[in-house]
């Protein structure tokens, strides 16, 4: 009898030693490791935001505004610590697809490219409980030309056209330079524009730099062609062989994505110059004069931040010049200080609102 009581006793010592573990384990302090913070560690998870991003058929090795979306995405990744979900569009008959799929998945939804308008319209509204953002675009609806506003879609959109002025500006000074300053030019005043198809932020680019060069040099001519795609660069090769041949352009201003890489590789095996877009791309070849920049990673990474933050909203303000949404890359060293100047002057210009340069091309 008197074993048994003993052994009661243990064992009422053993409970009520059990309880205090369970009482220490449940006070959610910063130990991170007892058994009373995997409630709070399911909470977490189940609470945490997912953020998906969808890209257009360039992908994000296009080096261009799909890399910059997935660098702001990345960027935002690292700070938020949200697990990454990447679609990569192969075919525009994918852009529902993968952003349904997207959707099931995420609190967040960042559609990459104008030509997802459509697909997003009709996405968002079959998730209303879930946020969307898109690059370059806005949600319209099937058949229609004008944007829908959407309470759980922003638009992401920039002014192009200011980012087309400065490198036109550039271009522009070069004509009026001529060939004895620049003896690489052709001498016969012409500049070429390759774009890939006609959409409103290829075509804002293309307003702007036609504007501000001719501001610039009135009596220049400036070729422009479209390749009617964004991912063939030997399209777009032909396009400013074309130019350069037929008409002795000596500047080609690429605005087609992936498709656009092909014509400063024309410029730069014709030995005449090229400006890119997007991001920089005078990586690619030393005949890249700068490039026309849109940060989109900025943007991304903006809109991811504000969603994070609650602050989410439908109608985001412009990515323009004067909050660094747009801007031209370091110029090479064939540009002389005069161009740089200018281009400088009329930054300067554009933010203190003495210069327009005009969305639609004229």
């Amino acid at each position: 009898m008197r074993r048994l009581g003993d052994l009661a006793r243990v064992a009422s010592l053993l409970a009520i030693f059990a309880m205090l573990l369970a009482a220490c384990g449940s006070t959610g302090g910063t130990g991170g490791t007892t058994s009373g913070s995997s409630s709070n560690t399911s909470s977490s998870t189940q609470n945490a935001k997912k953020v998906a991003l969808v890209t257009d058929i360039g992908g994000v090795n296009d080096n261009g505004f799909n890399h910059l979306s997935y660098t702001g995405y990345s960027k935002a990744k690292a700070q938020y610590g949200f697990t990454e979900k990447v679609i990569q569009t192969q075919s525009q008959n994918d852009y529902v697809t993968n952003l349904t799929l997207a959707a099931q998945s995420s609190d967040l939804v960042i559609a990459v490219g104008f030509l997802m308008n459509n697909a997003i319209d009709q996405v968002a509204k079959q998730f209303p409980n879930k946020k969307f953002a898109i690059v370059d675009g806005c949600a319209t609806a099937a058949g229609a030309s004008n944007c829908e506003t959407l309470p759980n879609v922003a638009p992401l959109s920039f002014k192009e056209q200011e980012a087309g002025c400065l490198v036109g500006a550039i271009a522009g000074q070069m004509e009026v330079d001529g060939k004895d300053k620049i003896s690489k030019l052709l001498g016969k005043n012409t500049v070429g524009v390759v774009g890939g198809l006609s959409i409103p932020p290829v075509d804002r680019y293309i307003a702007g730099f036609k504007y501000c060069i001719k501001k610039v040099d009135p009596s220049v001519n400036v070729l422009v062609n479209y390749s009617q795609d964004f991912t063939n660069p030997a399209k777009c090769k032909d396009a400013a062989l074309s130019q350069i041949n037929q008409h002795q352009a000596d500047i080609i201003f690429q605005v087609a994505g992936g498709c656009g890489v092909g014509a400063l590789d024309a410029a730069d095996q014709k030995g005449v110059f090229g400006i890119g877009v997007d991001a920089d791309q005078g990586y690619l070849h030393a005949s890249v004069l700068t490039s026309a920049m849109k940060r989109v990673d900025t943007a991304v990474y903006d809109t991811i931040k504000d969603f994070e933050d609650g602050k989410f909203t439908n109608n985001p303000p412009k990515f323009d010049l004067a909050h660094d949404g747009v801007g031209y890359a370091p110029i090479s060293k064939d540009v002389p200080a005069d161009a740089k100047q200018k281009a400088e002057d009329f930054a300067n210009q554009i933010k203190s609102g003495a210069l327009v340069p005009p969305e639609n091309i004229q």
